[in-house]
């Protein structure tokens, strides 16, 4: 691992229903630490598969210190664990400290489904592991009340969805931290790419009851030109 390896402490590693402020601060870091490099250049700006490639090879830099990541080649979805990519420790207790999953909802046609990306994110909530994540694209050209299972999908409708899964689900486990980072479709392929994020915490194990997000980073991304 190089310089960019990004830390989760021992006292993040477990689950319990104490810390919330410091799983909170473990939970931003990590979005500032993702996103900082992650944007393929601009000319490739527009593909799903090197948005894919793109955050694979950014979670392979930043694989915290004593981990591994799998799959371990971000070319290639073999050795797969469950869920699109994992860190987990490669000594004793050799937990499973991160997973997640990346889906862009986008059909042939360019057209983004909220089906797609809700099917993915729903395997995140049976996996025993500290911190959850779920990358996805939202598209800013589309207002809540536009949204829709079979078509392109807000940011507003994503939170409302993701909301009802959490909710739904009746085997939390006190102290996870579920993820979200948006990379949304703006429609302007000259301009700067943009994320946004929000989070949620497990504070007690069972049964979510109301879930109400914590807000995350934002701003732009960095987009090389390729030379």
């Amino acid at each position: 691992m190089g310089d960019e390896t990004f830390d989760i402490p021992l006292e993040c590693r477990g689950f319990d229903g104490e810390s919330h402020g410091k799983r909170l601060e473990v939970a931003k870091g990590f979005v500032a630490a993702l996103v900082a490099k992650i944007a393929p250049s601009k000319d490739l700006d527009d593909l799903n598969r090197e948005w894919t490639k793109s955050v694979r090879k950014r979670l392979m830099a930043i694989c915290t210190s004593g981990c591994y990541m799998c799959p371990p080649e971000p070319d290639s979805p073999k050795a797969e664990f469950l869920v699109d990519f994992s860190w987990a420790e490669k000594e004793f207790p050799q937990r499973i400290l991160l997973v997640g999953e990346s889906e862009w909802g986008a059909d042939r046609f360019g057209k983004k489904h909220w089906y797609r990306v809700e099917e993915d994110f729903e395997k995140l909530l049976a996996v025993k592991s500290p911190f959850k994540v779920l990358i996805f694209s939202s598209n800013l050209k589309v207002g809540d009340s536009e949204s829709a299972v079979d078509r392109d999908f807000s940011a507003g409708f994503a939170k409302k969805r993701l909301k009802a899964s959490l909710e739904g689900y009746g085997h939390h486990l006190a102290g996870e931290v579920y993820i979200f980072i948006d990379f949304p479709e703006t429609g302007n392929k000259n301009g700067p790419g943009v994320y946004q994020s929000f989070i949620w915490l497990v504070r007690e194990f069972g049964n979510a009851g109301v879930v109400s997000f914590e807000t995350g980073p934002d701003g732009t991304l960095s987009r090389p030109i390729m030379p």
